[in-house]
């Protein structure tokens, strides 16, 4: 039971604590409590205690108007806040005492989780220092009396607010293309970066700036496209002597400049440093691979570019590119990566003021498909007993895997005779049997996954000299003149003899060559 002046409040219980309500009368009195057990024996009372009542009573919620940023303190947030003053147990004197326990809890935007701190709150404008540069907050704050004697309120209502910009945290990440060696000795340098994570931003980037010099102290007049720099930008060109050069980049926003990011490109007639060793490449998917290598032996380095590249024939791709550190072995790519295309993978060492070395290089697919194109038949020679054909190789963008096989297709009076090659064949040499008879002949490709469609088919004629009409019955005679072999080519002449040059009848021998 609880009684404050004329008003008593109750709540009954089973257990062992209960709730009173105070029906809106606020905590602005001091209360006398007491317990008052009940049994068959009869009724036992407490001692009666009296206190003011804010000290276990629930302070009401208040309100957020503003959170806004300090300038000059990008961690900081500025809140502003008010209460109901009829049921508020607390005086403007009293909160600036301290007298009153706060807590804050907000979320950064895009997080789901939020976080709760203790604050000190001495006004109804208090500042928090706890946040992240340039970054959105959501806050809301609750209120109690004096310390863990008292409960605490509820949350107030949520109010949204970002802090100011700060310099960026770290240097953009910088690379570098080296053109080939032009008329007057200087080099074309593509300066390749990467924008700054939010994080490490800090604000929004206004513009970079990009400061080249040679070794040998020679001024650079021409900036080429990296003179004025956009913040949307993320490349530019200039020319560099032939000599050892290095480039800087920075970034700046309103409150400040990042520091540099540095990048040393070797002179053209340096010898290049050894590349990593024993690049390797396992697809982990449609649009992921992952690759592997060892750093060079006996050598220290002083980090790793990764690159890779679509391979095409017809259209130009985009370069990818990842800067890592001295550490490490292994990279997932997912960038710019899809199913059924060749990618170039290499990796270059860097080597501190030498520059980068060599690189490893190899070709890989997440995923091989079938092709979509076959080879284009074409005719080089033709005599009355033979032809001789050539092809050249689908579209690297076609192929949509590595090549396994060809397979040539020889059709004639609706029979068909087929020659499997398990090796790059682009040359065959066709020796006819009959004459006077026309050959369609097409070659499809093959993959790991399957076999494509045919390309456009050569159209071949042949009629002898002496006019004979083709017989009833074709016989085809193959023999692979130009083999070009992936991994084990026939080097030895008594394997090419073995392999390829059996032993073929003369039709002139024959009984054949008596019949009209």
């Amino acid at each position: 039971m609880l009684r404050s002046k004329n008003l008593t409040f109750s709540c009954t219980t089973t257990g062992l604590s209960c709730t009173a309500g105070i029906n809106g009368s606020g905590l602005r009195f001091t209360f006398c409590i007491s317990v008052i057990s009940h049994s068959i024996s009869g009724n036992v009372s407490s001692k009666i205690r009296c206190q003011s009542a804010r000290i276990e009573g629930k302070l009401a919620p208040v309100s957020l108007n503003s959170v806004r940023q300090v300038d000059g303190s990008p961690h900081c947030l500025s809140v502003s806040w008010t209460s109901n003053v009829t049921h508020f147990p607390l005086a403007p004197f009293e909160i600036e005492r301290g007298e009153l326990n706060s807590q804050i809890k907000f979320t950064a935007e895009g997080e789901v989780n939020a976080q709760v701190r203790n604050v000190s709150v001495t006004g109804y404008t208090f500042q928090v220092c706890l946040f992240k540069p340039y970054t959105s907050y959501t806050l809301e704050i609750r209120n109690r009396y004096l310390g863990e004697a008292s409960p605490w309120s509820e949350w107030s209502n949520p109010f949204q607010g970002r802090t100011a910009e700060a310099a960026p945290s770290a240097a953009p990440a910088l690379w570098r293309e080296v053109g080939p060696i032009g008329r007057n000795g200087w080099r074309l340098i593509s300066l390749l970066w990467k924008p700054l994570p939010r994080f490490m931003a800090n604000g929004r980037v206004t513009f970079y700036n990009v400061t080249c010099r040679a070794e040998n102290g020679l001024t650079l007049s021409d900036y080429g496209s990296c003179g004025k720099l956009q913040p949307e930008t993320t490349s530019c060109s200039l020319p560099l002597p032939a000599g050892r050069c290095s480039c800087s980049l920075t970034a700046s926003t309103s409150a400040g400049t990042s520091p540099k990011a540095l990048v040393w490109i070797s002179g053209s007639s340096e010898k290049e440093p050894p590349p990593p060793a024993e690049l390797t490449a396992t697809p982990l998917g449609d649009d992921s691979v992952k690759i592997r290598w060892r750093p060079p032996p006996d050598l220290s380095v002083s980090g790793f570019v990764v690159e890779w590249v679509a391979v095409r024939e017809e259209t130009s791709s985009v370069l990818h590119w990842e800067k890592l550190n001295s550490s490490s072995t292994k990279l997932i790519i997912t960038e710019g990566v899809k199913t059924m295309e060749r990618y170039a993978i290499s990796v270059k060492a860097l080597y501190g003021e030498q520059g980068a070395g060599g690189n490893i290089t190899l070709h890989v697919y997440t995923q091989e498909g079938t092709p979509s194109a076959g080879p284009d038949v074409r005719v080089e020679h033709i005599s009355e007993t033979s032809v001789e054909l050539s092809w050249s190789p689908v579209p690297v963008e076609q192929l949509h895997g590595f090549i396994r096989s060809y397979a040539l297709v020889c059709t004639t009076r609706n029979q068909l005779a087929r020659i499997y090659s398990t090796s790059f064949a682009h040359l065959v040499c066709l020796y006819l049997k009959i004459l006077a008879i026309i050959y369609d002949i097409f070659i499809r490709a093959s993959t790991v996954a399957g076999t494509g469609p045919a390309g456009n088919p050569a159209n071949v004629h042949i009629v002898s000299a002496d006019g004979v009409k083709p017989m009833a019955l074709t016989r085809l005679y193959c023999c692979v003149l130009v083999l070009v072999v992936k991994q084990k080519p026939f080097f030895m002449t008594s394997m090419i003899k073995k392999k390829l040059f059996h032993r073929v009848p003369d039709p002139s021998n024959s009984t054949v060559s008596q019949w009209n």
